[in-house]
């Protein structure tokens, strides 16, 4: 059987986490990035400017919007990712959340399902 943390649990195992993100991403100057663009909604963007919808193209999209976060990193505190996005990495290989966390911005993940 499942036991359910309690709100003291969470916050005794969870506090300075939770407490060193809002820090970070509620710091003064600096905001979110919302880089949560689903399939659909991105591949709208796409048609736009005559893109095709493909997971290398929205690779590619996402990484010219993480790819300056040495400097980026002064206005953005964190960055809401798509589901798809947690998994992608820039070309040399390295994961788009270490690029992220290793210049000072805490990723995230939309986890709604979008409208239906």
């Amino acid at each position: 059987k499942k036991q359910k943390m309690s709100t003291t649990d969470i916050s005794a195992k969870f506090g300075k986490v939770l407490d060193s993100t809002l820090d970070i991403i509620c710091a003064p100057g600096k905001g979110l990035l919302a880089a949560d663009e689903s399939t659909g909604t991105i591949g709208k963007r796409f048609n736009g400017i005559n893109v095709e919808n493909t997971e290398k193209n929205r690779q590619q999209y996402r990484q010219l919007l993480f790819s300056d976060c040495a400097k980026s990193n002064k206005y953005i505190g964190g960055v809401i990712m798509y589901t798809e996005t947690l998994f992608q990495k820039m070309d040399n290989g390295t994961d788009f959340t270490k690029v992220l966390t290793s210049n000072g911005i805490v990723p995230g993940v939309k986890v709604d399902l979008g409208q239906r």
